[in-house]
Order: C-alpha cells, then structure tokens, then sequence
C-alpha cells in the first residue's frame, strides 16, 4: 500500500491477527465474522498459486478474455497469492491494477509498480465510485462471500464496471 496515497489507511492490525488450529494458521477476522474459513498459511499460497498455474494451462496463458483492446483500469476480488494480478500487471504496465483481499500476508515481497492491493471484505459494499474499471476478475470466491450476499456482491460488481466492461466470474 502507497501511504502517500490519500485513500490509503493504516491497516488495521484485526486483519492480520492469526490463529492456529490442527497446525494452519487461519486469519482470526475471518473466523470471527464467518467470512473465509481455509488457512492463510504457506501452504494455502501455494494452492492459490497451483490453482492459478491450472487456470493459465487451462485458458492457454490467457489472462483477460474476451481479449479487451485497452484496459486502464482492472480490479481483482480476492487476489489470495496475487499472481493473476501480478501478471496482469507485469504484461499491462499501462494499466492501473487494484487487488483486494480479505488477508494481506500471502503476497511475493516485490510487486510492479502499478499493482495496488487493498486490504476489505467483499462482503461489504465497494468504495470504489462507479463506472470505475474496464475488467472485474472474480474467481475462486465461494467460501469467501456469505452465501446471501451474492446478489449485492454481483450487483456492487456492475455498479463499479464501466460501460461494456466484463466480469469473468468463476465460483
């Protein structure tokens, strides 16, 4: 997080607690408020990485489809180890990228330069103001939003979305 950035606040330290429970270290918040129930642990950012590493074989590398002329603004929900953002990043240096997750520590310690991760629960209404981003990536998210919160979840997605933007969901 860029402190010098206005929107920028500290992280509160709730977000970063852990607890450990049959040896894996689960983020206290989320159990606290049953947001996220899988451990935070290094053994969970190497599935997030496995799973991304299957997606990649899968879609032939293909990040962003449809393939989208021109992104300037990209919003990852739940970016978990952060690779597809990174990615993302990396191959849009243009491109402004946000990832938001409900943990901040299973992260690489270098980032590019245009990839901004921002610390919320997705069960809560964005801050961002609408119309705001070109690509919305959500995927991998079923055990991290409350199973009746979809409909404002999805709905909150579009109202950030600018207008013929896309939002590949995969549960």
């Amino acid at each position: 997080m860029d402190e010098s950035d206005p929107q920028t606040v500290p992280l509160d330290r709730t977000y970063v607690e852990t607890v450990l429970h049959h040896g894996r270290e689960y983020q206290r918040y989320s159990l606290e408020n049953g947001v996220y129930f899988a451990p935070v642990d290094e053994d969970e950012a190497y599935r997030h990485r496995l799973m991304h590493h299957v997606f990649s074989l899968l879609f032939q590398n293909r990040l962003v489809f449809p393939p989208v002329s021109a992104l300037n603004r990209v919003l990852e929900c739940g970016f978990g180890a952060g690779s597809w953002a990174i990615e993302v990043a990396e191959q849009h240096p243009e491109c402004e990228v946000v990832g938001i997750d409900i943990y901040p520590n299973m992260l690489p310690e270098t980032l590019p330069a245009n990839l901004n991760l921002q610390v919320d629960d997705l069960n809560r209404r964005s801050t961002f103001p609408g119309n705001h981003f070109d690509l919305i990536n959500s995927r991998l998210l079923a055990g991290g939003i409350h199973a009746n919160g979809w409909r404002n979840y999805m709905a909150d997605l579009f109202r950030i979305l600018r207008p013929g933007g896309i939002v590949p969901n995969s549960i």
